[in-house]
C-alpha cells in the first residue's frame, strides 16, 4: 500500500468505514460519529505530518491497520511534543517585591518614572500618601506596580538599590515552558481539527450533518480563543517583568551594621531624644495652625454661656415677681379678714 500521507490515510479510512456503515442501514449520526473519531485521532499526529490535507489513492483498510496508523500517529506527536519542549527557550516569569526607604522622596519617585519609561516599561498601579502638611514625623510613602522588559529587570533593581536603602527584597522565577508548550501544542490540534471540520462541512449533504458539525466547529473555535488568550497572557509576563515597590520616606537612614551595646544604647537615647523634641514642636505647630478655630470655638462657647445666664436672669426675675405677687395676695387676704377670726 502505498503511504504518500499517513494522516490523509487515517481520515480517508475513516470516511471508507463511515460509507460501509451507512451501507449496512446505519443511520447519518452514526456515520458522523465514526468519522469524527477517526478525525481526532489524526489531528493528534498533526504536527509531524507538513501536509495533512494532500491527496491520496483511497485504498480500503481493515480494523487493525487503522488502529496500527492511530497509534503511531499518536507516538509521532508525542515524540514531536517532546522535541519542542526541548528546542522552545525557556518561559519566565520574573517578579520582585522590594521595601526601601529614600531620604529624598520626589527625586526619587521622578527618577523612577523616567527610568521607566527610558526603559520601555510602564507604571501599572500606584497609590501615594503624602503625609501630613503639619507633622514631620508623618512620612510620606508609596506603593507602586511596576511592569519592566524582563532583560532589563536586573539593571532596574540595581539603579533603586544604588538611591535608596532596601529594608526588604524577594524575587522569584516561575517556569510556564511546559504549560505554554502544551497550550501551543494542543493550539495547533485545534487549528487542524477546524480546517478538517470546515472541509467536512463543505462536504455534508444532510442538515443533521451540516448542524452537528457547526456545533463542533463552534466549540473548537471558542477553545482556540481561550488558549489564544492565556497565551497572550503568559507572553505579557513572560516578556515584562513585574516589580512590587514599597517605598517610605525617612528623616535619615544608615545601612545596617552590627554595633556594640553602647552604641545602641547611644542612639536610642539619642532618637528618643529627638521624638519628643519632635513632639513638641509639632505640638505647638498645631497650636498655632488651630488658633483660628479656637477663636471660633472660643466665641461659640461665650455665645452659650451668655445665653444660658441670660435665660437664668430672666426666669429668676419671673419667679421673684411670682413670689411677690404671692406675697402680696397674702397680705390682701389677712387685712380683709374680721378682727375676731
Amino acid at each position: 500500500m502505498k503511504k504518500k500521507n499517513r494522516g490523509f490515510l487515517l481520515t480517508s479510512a475513516a470516511l471508507i468505514m463511515a460509507l460501509l456503515l451507512a451501507g449496512c442501514g446505519a443511520s447519518s449520526d452514526k456515520a458522523f460519529s465514526a468519522v469524527e473519531t477517526a478525525a481526532t485521532a489524526d489531528f493528534a499526529g498533526a504536527a509531524r505530518y507538513d501536509n495533512l490535507y494532500a491527496e491520496a489513492p483511497m485504498e480500503e483498510m481493515n480494523e487493525e491497520t487503522v488502529a496500527e496508523e492511530a497509534a503511531e500517529a499518536e507516538a509521532g506527536a508525542g515524540e514531536v511534543k517532546e522535541q519542542a519542549q526541548e528546542n522552545t527557550e525557556r518561559k519566565l516569569i520574573k517578579n520582585v517585591d522590594m521595601s526601601v526607604e529614600t531620604e529624598s522622596f520626589d527625586i526619587l519617585m521622578n527618577n523612577i518614572e523616567a527610568k521607566v519609561e527610558m526603559l520601555g516599561g510602564y507604571i501599572e498601579q500606584s497609590d501615594v500618601y503624602n503625609g501630613s502638611y503639619t507633622s514631620n514625623y508623618r512620612s510620606r510613602n508609596a506603593s507602586l506596580k511596576i511592569r519592566i522588559p524582563s532583560e532589563k529587570l536586573d539593571g532596574f533593581v540595581d539603579e533603586i538599590a544604588e538611591q535608596t536603602n532596601i529594608t526588604n527584597k524577594s524575587e522569584s522565577v516561575e517556569d510556564v515552558t511546559l504549560r505554554y508548550v502544551d497550550l501551543e501544542s494542543h493550539k495547533k490540534a485545534l487549528r487542524a481539527e477546524e480546517e478538517s471540520l470546515l472541509l467536512m462541512l463543505e462536504k455534508a449533504e444532510t442538515i443533521a450533518d451540516i448542524i452537528a458539525i457547526q456545533s463542533q466547529l463552534t466549540d473548537v473555535r471558542y477553545q482556540i480563543e481561550s488558549m489564544e488568550s492565556q497565551l497572550r497572557t503568559y507572553d505579557n509576563k513572560i516578556q515584562y517583568s513585574t516589580i512590587w515597590l514599597y517605598i517610605n520616606e525617612v528623616a535619615q537612614y544608615e545601612p545596617y551594621e552590627p554595633k556594640t551595646p553602647g552604641q545602641r544604647i547611644s542612639e536610642g537615647f539619642m532618637r528618643n531624644v529627638h521624638n519628643v523634641l519632635d513632639g513638641i514642636e509639632n505640638f505647638f505647630i498645631e497650636l498655632i495652625i488651630a488658633i483660628p478655630l479656637l477663636i471660633v470655638a472660643a466665641i461659640v462657647i461665650g455665645i452659650g454661656i451668655l445665653v444660658v445666664v441670660a435665660v437664668v436672669k430672666i426666669t429668676d426675675k419671673r419667679v421673684k415677681k411670682k413670689r411677690e405677687q404671692i406675697e402680696q395676695i397674702k397680705r390682701e387676704r389677712e387685712i380683709k379678714k374680721p378682727d375676731g377670726e
